[in-house]
């Protein structure tokens, strides 16, 4: 019955004003307190100090980022730059190299009379494969468009991208799928093409 006078008076302490409460605390228990209020001290302290090295960095790495998207900007700048120069070169000195578009597709007819190896090389050098011919429209649209003094060269030595690595098996270089349509010179390739 005495523990239970001496809690309400500590209870009412601690509604009433902490000081009274402190009062109703044993000694370890207010030592265990005041740790507790050292640490939240503490861990205030370090987390305003985290929050302030994390805005300086922030800062930091919004400064960087502007710094590199500056430099970007330049780059791509002297590069289009030296794009126009490029463009500007070959228009003054006439050189043309001549892409013809068909459904998407870009055909340039070179001048060189090459193997059909050199040719794929020369292709791949300027960024394409010997021509993947899909049907009798496109292979028509080739022969037809061929220009000015190639016309006569090209007739006669104008190659297309089919291979037979494995005999009798006709595969395009371009992405080396089995070729369905086989527009042969008369001659050329397998039986009946």
């Amino acid at each position: 019955m005495k523990s239970a006078s001496m809690v309400t008076p500590c209870i009412m302490g601690m509604v009433i004003n902490d000081v009274f409460a402190l009062q109703c605390l044993s000694n370890d228990s207010k030592t265990k307190l005041q740790a507790t209020k050292n640490l939240k001290t503490s861990m205030d302290s370090r987390i305003q100090n985290y929050q302030k090295d994390m805005e300086t960095k922030m800062k930091k790495l919004f400064d960087d980022m502007g710094s590199i998207r500056t430099d970007m900007k330049s780059k791509i700048n002297k590069l289009v730059d030296d794009i126009e120069s490029v463009v500007q070169s070959c228009q003054s000195e006439k050189i043309q190299i001549q892409w013809k578009e068909y459904k998407g597709h870009y055909y340039f007819y070179g001048r060189e009379r090459l193997t059909w190896t050199k040719a794929e090389q020369r292709c791949r050098q300027i960024g394409g494969h010997l021509a993947k011919i899909d049907d009798e429209a496109e292979n028509k649209w080739i022969m037809d468009n061929r220009t000015g003094k190639n016309k006569a060269f090209v007739q006669n030595h104008l190659w297309m991208g089919l291979t037979d690595l494995k005999e009798g098996e006709y595969r395009w270089s371009y992405d080396q799928t089995i070729a369905k349509y086989k527009p042969w010179f008369s001659g050329w390739g397998g039986k009946g093409y």
